[in-house]
């Protein structure tokens, strides 16, 4: 056998210091890729294009423009598909960076893009209209947003940007629809600006308790912040929609980094009160606790604390909750996996053999996934995102920002 070269070992150092060099220069065109076509999609936005703010369809004043109002390109719909594939590969050369991605430009452009999405007006959506409305009600009209659908409703400014109707009985927990109060009585731009400035905040929220989570798991922490924070549909749809979901997740990294489980408990307590999602992972942290008593105290104490506030501002109207989350169950999203499966099929969309197949394989698996977290086989927190997975696939009702409810775990 010939001995070694004495220079394949330099040969060898000098092609890894290429490849990492490779790497983080792909990250910086990442990080600067991002940036470029997101002020591009909230020019665009400012422009008036109808599918990036549908709240604007039938008028767009100043205060809804925003901040960022001076930023008005014109953007057609094709051009903004072309801006939308530039985000991903933008953020799929961040992802190949890997560990090699500088700090101090990954964390700025993580900041820099939540403010820029927080700025634009509201994307893709008008949902933020609807939680404004529910404030209003209760704080300005003095109507329980637990009331029944037939409630007769007063005029007010808030409908000229919702998409469809109010929403009665509130789809929502009574912890998010409390805190919608206070802020009904901004005005409606004021309602706006300020949801948008707590879910920005949310959001970042998010990444810095995925940044600690990574940290003490012992991966990089910085390309676990980068992979979540700029996630371009957390960013466009999340961000710049504005759309509550936030709230439950950062209550549920909170149970995820924290080293009580009474306060996990009572944290995942508390995000299944905003939104009924947080309701699988709190499920499954009860079957994995170390201290099962102690994590049943913590979703005992927020469970009370809500029950009280819900019976003091709402009384009994908050119950009917659960009618109108089991009438949600029956909605059908176009591009959910089991209504696509439906159509690939040539039966142009979901059928009852699929929606069946698609509810049973949902519970077959959170069964089998809570069977073994209560036997210590699998850990919670990887199980809730496995479980948040078969959740988002066989959901008749999927939408593009629900990506946010798996990111963190992922």
């Amino acid at each position: 056998m010939d001995p070694p070269s004495p220079t394949g070992g330099a040969g060898v150092k000098r092609t890894r210091r290429g490849g990492a060099r490779a790497r983080r220069v792909a990250g910086l065109a990442g990080l600067a890729g991002l940036i470029a076509a997101s002020l591009l999609v909230v020019a665009g936005a400012q422009s008036g294009l109808d599918v990036l703010v549908p709240s604007a369809k039938l008028r767009y004043p100043g205060w809804l423009h925003g901040p960022l109002e001076p930023l008005d390109v014109a953007v057609s719909n094709d051009g903004l598909a072309w801006l939308l594939l530039a985000l991903c590969a933008s953020y799929a050369l961040v992802l190949a960076a890997g560990t090699e991605l500088p700090r101090k430009p990954t964390l700025g452009a993580i900041a820099a893009l939540h403010l820029l999405y927080v700025l634009a007006p509201p994307l893709l959506s008008s949902d933020v209209f609807g939680y404004v409305d529910l404030g209003r009600l209760g704080a300005v009209h003095g109507i329980d947003p637990y009331s029944p659908a037939d409630t007769p409703l007063p005029a007010d400014e808030v409908y000229a940007y919702r998409r469809w109707g109010t929403d009665l009985p509130a789809p929502y927990g009574p912890l998010f629809v409390a805190a919608m109060y206070p802020l009904g009585l901004l005005g409606v731009p004021g309602a706006l600006w300020a949801i948008k400035a707590l879910l920005g905040a949310a959001s970042l929220g998010v990444v810095a308790l995925v940044h600690r989570a990574a940290e003490r798991a012992g991966r990089d922490p910085l390309a676990a912040a980068a992979f979540v924070g700029l996630n371009p549909i957390l960013l466009m749809w999340g961000v710049g929609g504005a759309h509550n979901d936030f709230f439950f997740v950062l209550l549920l990294m909170v149970a995820v980094t924290t080293q009580s489980e009474r306060v996990g408990g009572a944290a995942l307590a508390a995000g299944a009160a905003v939104k009924a999602s947080a309701g699988l992972p709190l499920v499954l942290m009860l079957a994995g606790a170390r201290s099962r008593r102690a994590a049943v105290t913590g979703v005992l104490a927020a469970g009370a604390a809500v029950l009280v506030l819900s019976a003091a501002i709402f009384g009994t109207d908050v119950l009917r909750i659960a009618s109108t989350l089991r009438d949600q169950q029956d909605d059908v999203a176009i591009f959910s996996f089991p209504n696509q499966l439906g159509d690939w099929l040539g039966f142009g969309g979901i059928t009852d053999g699929i929606r069946l197949v698609s509810v049973a394989l949902l519970v077959g698996g959170l069964a089998w996934m809570l069977a073994q977290v209560a036997r210590r086989r699998l850990d919670w927190v990887a199980a809730a995102g496995w479980a948040t997975a078969l959740l988002l696939v066989t959901t008749a009702w999927l939408l593009p920002w629900y990506l946010v409810w798996l990111l963190p775990l992922a």
